[in-house]
């Protein structure tokens, strides 16, 4: 099938390049065949080779020098999903790759993924088939230089058809390169150009050249193409081939002292060095480090340590050859060494003392180690052994009283040190020392009982391998089968059970369809257990996880909703997406309860949200109650999710409100602080009042009312005090407004409404019902006392 993709070219790259900037013409002599960069020359092509987008930099996703995966990119390795934000996650993958040396590593994308092709065209890959072809392809694509760089800025010289300079263009980057040379010959007809010479170029291995003529430079750019097999020394891939056989000194400063000393740097850091066909070693440790040069240190000798030990400075590197020295008494000493892997090996370089661990569920301090999985099983060795676990080393010593079931071994205590005994064909051996450590594994919790902490709170995860990066997920287990997750910006549903296993309850996660938090799928352990906090270890990889969850209170959600303004970024009734009808809403919500709606330019709205723990305090009920447009949003709601920018609200319904954090805070400004900053200082009273055009002013007589700093405002009769909700704001078209929301004894009910101030100054606000602000129809007027 061929695949569908999407080509992004700068096509009026070439022509912006060509506009001129000279009045009149010069002339000049033409240009030689030497100095015309022609499309089709062979130095056209090794610049092109040279400027060309190098795609090996990520071939651990895609096994394709010729293609580069765009970045940011979804991957799932050995069934774990993360997100390659940079060049440093790559890291990421060869870590899950590493983790272990006997599964299968698979990467998979999360297509559509964008690719980046060897003439930087950017093409959209819809799924594996297609990628496949590109990657197919790369065997038929030129080669890319990938050993010499050219050192921008570079500059060429543009000639017409008679061979006047009519430009110069500035090169600043491969890329722009690349497409300068693709378009020498277009459609317009072929370009000439030709460079302004010296032109630097720098080689892989640091060192530079500077060419003054084409033949310089596509000289220079084929020897760099004949040495692209130079690799700088890096003290990781040293470090890994000094692991990987024993190594032989084959000079020794120019004589034979040390000749056919074999080395063998073990992984744990041990090195140890023999001649001939003895048994015995001489033992040390070894390190390889790094600031301006790679150092290989020997130190702690048994012997030799004059002579052996010390810094050596690596001055050449090659996989299977080591050149270093030192500096003694004032004397470079100079040592050569060499990897031997065919020689017959024994096996103890494949070993180490080490520990293992196995989990007691009952909490007795016993536990069933299976060694030769744990210890055996681990190691990789290319020569022939035999070994065998014993209870002492005198007894490994003597090859006696050998571990009948190792496999099925019980220890006797807790730790207990097991004897390792190593037998080579020729009989040498070694014993290494296995300590076992028996871990508590016990959750004290039923299935009942992890079920019923689920199911009674909100949850996140507080750790996922030691970090963070999902804790602003909410996990709400809102029945036995189904969970809402959300955060980050999405809601969705996935489905969970458990059940009783030999170990202990096993909770499984499924359609986990959500970035980063999908890494939670699959079979979890619970070894740690009690109300409010769990930990899990997975049963199909080495994940671990531990969450905690959270009891929301009213006043977390007033202090979250209270700081910022609101919109509505999701509203869902029977699974029906109604949020397009909200768009222009934003809400204001106060400490007290009270809730403003602004709709539009002009059109205001105001109610309440009252909030209450249900459920012995397990749940957070709130009951969101609005006038007018937003009426439809309110309703009987449970929280699940409260984080700094969303809250979500949800029902049973189902219905759905999802409110997000928009900062803007445009209906503040020095008229509304100014206004409310005058209702602070003191008592005022009504002074006249009209409701349908009939004055109702006695019925606020000997009310005193009192403005407080938090949205509400007290009026006292003398004989008990009402509390009423209030708001000054500008709307978008301009105007004050003053919202009043009261639905309680008379006479204040009356003064619930969205009224214009229409007249106002530290002493006197008059107030006019916002169905039309220019009669008398409803008049508010509060004076100060």
């Amino acid at each position: 099938m061929k695949p569908n993709f999407k080509y992004l070219f700068v096509l009026a790259f070439i022509t912006l390049f060509f506009v001129s900037c000279q009045d009149e013409e010069t002339e000049i002599n033409n240009p030689t065949p030497d100095e015309v960069v022609e499309s089709n020359s062979s130095l056209a092509d090794l610049m092109r080779s040279t400027a060309a987008f190098d795609g090996s930099f990520d071939n651990i996703l895609d096994n394709a020098n010729c293609i580069g995966v765009n970045l940011p990119v979804t991957v799932t390795v050995n069934n774990t999903t993360i997100v390659i934000e940079t060049l440093d996650d790559l890291e990421l993958v060869e870590d899950i790759f590493n983790a272990f040396d006997d599964d299968e590593d698979i990467l998979e994308f999360l297509f559509p993924i964008t690719i980046t092709l060897n003439d930087y065209t950017e093409v959209v890959v819809e799924n594996e088939e297609e990628l496949d072809a590109f990657v197919n392809n790369c065997v038929n694509e030129p080669d890319v230089i990938e050993c010499v760089d050219f050192v921008y800025p570079i500059v060429f010289s543009i000639y017409n058809s008679n061979f006047q300079v009519i430009d110069t263009v500035e090169i600043q980057s491969d890329f722009e390169l690349y497409v300068f040379l693709e378009n020498l010959d277009s459609d317009e007809g072929a370009v000439l150009a030709s460079l302004n010479f010296p032109v630097s170029l720098i080689y892989a291995n640091g060192d530079s050249v500077e060419v003054t003529s084409n033949q310089e430079l596509e000289n220079a750019i084929n020897n760099a193409e004949e040495d692209c097999n130079y690799v700088a020394c890096q003290a990781e891939e040293i470090a890994a081939n000094l692991q990987e056989c024993q190594w032989v000194i084959t000079s020794f400063n120019g004589d034979d002292n040390f000749i056919q000393y074999d080395l063998h740097f073990n992984t744990n850091g041990e090195l140890q060095i023999t001649h001939g066909d003895t048994t015995e070693f001489i033992g040390g440790e070894w390190s390889v480090t790094t600031e301006e040069n790679v150092v290989l240190t020997l130190s702690n000798l048994t012997a030799f340590s004059g002579d052996l030990g010390g810094d050596w400075l690596v001055q050449n590197c090659e996989s299977n050859q080591l050149v270093l020295t030192q500096e003694f008494e004032n004397q470079i000493v100079e040592v050569i060494m060499e990897q031997d892997c065919e020689t017959a090996e024994t096996p103890f370089n494949c070993f180490e003392n080490t520990t293992i661990t196995a989990c007691d569920y009952d909490n007795d301090g016993f536990a069933t180690f299976e060694m030769e999985t744990q210890v055996l099983g681990n190691v990789v060795c290319n020569v022939d052994f035999v070994a065998s676990f014993h209870v002492s080393q005198t007894n490994a010593e003597a090859n006696v009283n050998a571990i009948v079931a190792p496999n099925a071994y019980t220890n006797t205590s807790n730790p207990q040190t097991i004897y390792l005994r190593v037998e080579a064909i020729n009989g040498d051996f070694q014993v290494f020392e296995i300590e076992l450590v028996v871990e508590d594994c016990s959750s004290n919790c039923s299935e009942t009982d992890v079920d019923a902490y689920l199911q009674g709170c909100n949850w996140n995860v507080v750790n996922f391998n030691g970090d963070d990066h999902l804790i602003n997920y909410n996990l709400d287990f809102t029945s036995s089968t189904e969970a809402i997750i959300t955060g980050n910006g999405i809601t969705t549903t996935m489905y969970w059970s458990s059940y009783q296993a030999a170990e202990g309850v096993v909770v499984e996660f499924s359609n986990v369809a959500a970035p980063n938090i999908q890494a939670i799928t699959g079979s979890w352990l619970v070894v740690a257990c009690e109300e409010g906090r769990l930990e899990f270890e997975s049963l199909n990889s080495a994940n671990t996880m531990v969450m905690e969850c959270h009891y929301y209170t009213p006043e977390e959600l007033l202090t979250t909703l209270s700081e910022c303004q609101w919109e509505v970024y999701s509203f869902q009734v029977d699974n029906v997406d109604q949020t397009s009808d909200y768009n222009d809403v934003l809400f204001s919500f106060f400490e007290n309860d009270f809730a403003i709606a602004e709709v539009g330019e002009s059109t205001v709205n105001y109610g309440n949200i009252e909030a209450e723990n249900t459920n012995e305090g397990t749940e957070l009920s709130v009951l969101f109650a609005m006038t007018g447009e937003t009426h439809s949003l309110g309703g009987y709601y449970s929280v699940i999710s409260i984080t700094e920018d969303e809250v979500t609200f949800y029902t049973s319904q189902p219905r759905r409100l999802i409110l997000r954090k928009t900062c803007t805070n445009d209906n503040q400004d020095d008229d509304t602080t100014q206004i409310k900053d005058w209702l602070y200082d003191g008592n005022w009273e009504v002074t006249y009042s009209t409701m349908e055009s009939a004055d109702n002013s006695q019925d606020y007589d000997g009310i005193v009312f009192n403005f407080q700093n938090n949205a509400t405002f007290l009026g006292d009769n003398g004989s008990w005090i009402a509390e009423l909700d209030y708001e000054v704001l500008r709307d978008h078209e301009g105007n004050l407004r003053f919202i009043i929301n009261y639905l309680g004894q008379f006479p204040y009910w009356q003064m619930d409404d969205d009224w214009y101030i229409t007249s106002v100054t530290s002493t006197r606000i008059e107030l006019h019902a916002v169905n039309d602000a220019n009669n008398s129809d409803f008049v508010l007027v509060f004076e100060k006392m």
